[in-house]
């Protein structure tokens, strides 16, 4: 057999040695999609490899892309979700027949996710103008014209206090519920026409969504 031959054959088969053999090569960082989560025992598998997740990598669910790393001893971990569209720039929202952005120069209705702790967050912000027909809320009090993408729909219902305009208000804040099935409804409005304490008037022009934030899982 050709010497060259040989002496290749030999280094190519230390270099494989060596990344196959973690004490040679060291540590290792790469990614990979999670098969299956261990809940209890704190691991997710991603193929083969099961790896003990760090205090970064909150929430796991089978098909997140994470960031794997294994130690000199062989011990795989998992260090969190890599960015792979989780987190996503402010899109305007659409909103229903009798309702505009910017009320009481708040801004343009928005929303994005990002993640926090591992933790996927919905934010939102600007100002909701609202049109009454007579004493009724527009469409029921849901602002949008259609409900939010299943990605970015509460795991239950998200409540939040919202600041309104004092006119035409018996109150300065309404609350706003954010539903899991993507709607977003604005709730304390009344029909009352005469402003009493049993009967309030509680329709203001406007309601800010700025400084809303709240968890999706």
């Amino acid at each position: 057999m050709d010497p060259s031959a040989v002496a290749q054959s030999i280094a190519q088969a230390s270099r494989q040695a060596g990344r196959d053999d973690p004490e040679v090569r060291r540590a290792d960082v790469q990614t990979g999609i999670v098969t299956a989560v261990n809940a209890t025992a704190g691991t997710v598998d991603v193929g083969a490899i099961r790896a003990r997740r760090l205090d970064t990598y909150q929430v796991p669910a089978v098909g997140d892309q994470i960031l794997l790393v294994q130690s000199g001893s062989g011990s795989w971990w998992a260090a969190g979700r890599v960015t792979s569209g989780v987190d996503t720039a402010w899109t305007t929202a659409s909103l229903a027949s009798g309702f505009a952005h910017d009320g009481n120069s708040n801004g343009t209705v928005q929303y994005r996710v990002i993640v926090t702790a591992g933790t996927r967050m919905m934010q939102w912000r600007g100002g909701v103008g609202i049109t009454y027909s007579g004493t009724t809320t527009p469409n029921g009090g849901f602002i949008l014209t259609s409900a939010l993408p299943a990605a970015l729909r509460p795991a239950s219902r998200r409540t939040a206090a919202a600041a309104c305009s004092a006119s035409s208000s018996s109150t300065l804040s309404l609350k706003v519920d954010f539903q899991p099935d993507g709607t977003v409804g604005i709730v304390g409005t009344t029909t009352a026409s005469t402003d009493t304490y049993t009967t309030p008037i509680i329709r203001p022009p406007w309601v800010s969504l700025n400084n809303i934030q709240y968890s999706l899982d």
